[in-house]
């Protein structure tokens, strides 16, 4: 039973799991290039909805750089403190 229990912690130990929530610095907010598309007629587009996404560079805590993309309400300025959460698909969002 120990010696299962010991080989299962070792196992374990090799493996390295992302963490879900980096923290991170930005670095400079920029528009980003709006994606211009056929508009559907049976696609309701809610006005009040931004139109303006904006591109973020985030320095992470662990000295890497990253590009996210921002569609929301909330404005980001360099120098900020954020969080950076990486989903299931790799995808990084604010």
């Amino acid at each position: 039973m120990r010696i299962l229990l010991i080989s299962a912690l070792l196992a374990l130990a090799g493996c390295e799991l992302e963490e879900p929530t980096l923290g991170g610095t930005v670095l400079s907010v920029a528009e980003a290039q709006a994606d211009r598309r056929e508009a559907s007629p049976r696609q309701y587009e809610d006005p009040f909805w931004p139109e303006v996404g904006w591109k973020i560079d985030v320095r992470l805590d662990n000295g890497q750089e990253v590009t996210v993309i921002h569609n929301g309400e909330r404005r980001y300025a360099p120098g900020e403190r954020v969080y950076v959460l990486r989903a299931d698909d790799g995808e990084l969002l604010l």
